[in-house]
């Protein structure tokens, strides 16, 4: 069994018995897999940020107890 990232075109033909061959198909292989959750530093009452860290190229949301998004 062959793992795949996503990103990557799979191409596939069918050859019958008289070796006729189909013409080529090309699949585009998806990633669906999510991210792994980002680790956050410790926040605390006296806290003027938010650290940590997330998947590279991903985004980081973070919403905040009054509605506002920050994103990074």
């Amino acid at each position: 069994n062959k793992k795949f990232n996503g990103g990557e075109s799979i191409k596939v033909t069918s050859t019958d018995a008289s070796g006729n061959k189909s013409d080529e198909k090309v699949i585009d292989v998806k990633d669906t897999t999510p991210p792994v959750a980002p680790t956050v530093s410790e926040v605390t009452s006296e806290s003027t940020q938010i650290t940590g860290t997330g998947e590279p190229g991903s985004t980081v949301k973070v919403e905040l107890p009054d509605g506002t998004e920050l994103t990074g």
